[in-house]
């Protein structure tokens, strides 16, 4: 069958073209939204550093602190045995002097 009106058909052919066009996103817009993902997965991913690094400040404070307590405890113990020591050195200057 032999086309009888081409230029209709044409017509029809650019309008159709027209309205998926005007209904698909422009790549522009697509561009735009992929980098709006990407944007946020980085943001995801800097917050998920972000508290990882403040888990182990936490962790290294609270190993730090254990270790001042500790330090604190040896102190004691050597002031006590100082203490004594002390006590036992006056105690052997009286036998002495007497």
């Amino acid at each position: 069958m032999v086309n009888q009106f081409p230029a209709a058909n044409a017509a029809l052919s650019r309008n159709t073209n027209t309205n998926t066009n005007n209904n698909a996103p422009s790549n522009n817009e697509s561009t735009a939204a992929k980098l709006a993902v990407i944007g946020g997965f980085l943001a995801t991913l800097g917050d998920a550093i972000s508290t990882y690094a403040a888990v182990l400040a936490l962790e290294e404070l609270q190993h730090s602190q254990k270790d001042n307590n500790q330090n604190n405890d040896k102190i004691n113990e050597l002031e006590r045995q100082i203490k004594y020591l002390t006590k036992e050195m006056h105690k052997q200057k009286k036998m002495n002097s007497r």
